[in-house]
């Protein structure tokens, strides 16, 4: 299995004097940055940005982009909250033993754990967030879209600003 810690930064794999691209010369006739832009606009020096060659930038993403659980490399049967990135971390806990093989007609006593789980992460959701209560009810995707819809809605009828 790889190493996914030992992923190197961008900075880490700069080499003084790798560019990118190559720009034309330029024929406007070039002007302070001073006489352009508002004063405070720009920085004090020029930021240590890293110096790669393009191949090297492109390389660096698609090695990040493999590292994601993505509908273009797995068979992902849920809806449209799995296109956002969901890291492999997260898809690793989620398949433990203790979580997977759940059942729900399972005796409470078993899955203790599980329901200590989602109470804190119930409870850090609305501190957060600043709400006195969160729901973890819908499941994902549209259900989850609909409920917010559904809260939005009764908070403006509540506040009578229908």
């Amino acid at each position: 299995m790889r190493n996914l810690l030992a992923t190197q930064t961008l900075f880490e794999l700069s080499r003084p004097g790798r560019r990118g691209a190559q720009l034309p010369a330029c024929d406007v006739p070039e002007q302070p940055i001073g006489d352009i832009l508002p004063p405070g606009s720009c920085a004090a020096e020029t930021p240590p940005l890293p110096e790669l060659a393009e191949p090297d930038v492109v390389r660096h993403f698609t090695n990040l982009s493999t590292l994601n659980m993505s509908v273009d490399t797995h068979f992902y049967p849920l809806g449209s909250c799995t296109m956002k990135y969901n890291p492999k971390r997260n898809e690793r806990l989620a398949s433990l033993p203790g979580l997977a093989h759940l059942h729900p007609y399972q005796p409470a006593e078993s899955v203790q754990g599980l329901l200590q789980l989602l109470f804190e992460l119930q409870e850090m959701l609305g501190e957060i967030s600043g709400l006195p209560a969160v729901s973890l009810q819908p499941a994902a995707g549209a259900q989850g879209e609909l409920a917010a819809l559904m809260v939005a809605a009764e908070y403006f009828r509540d506040i009578e600003q229908q």
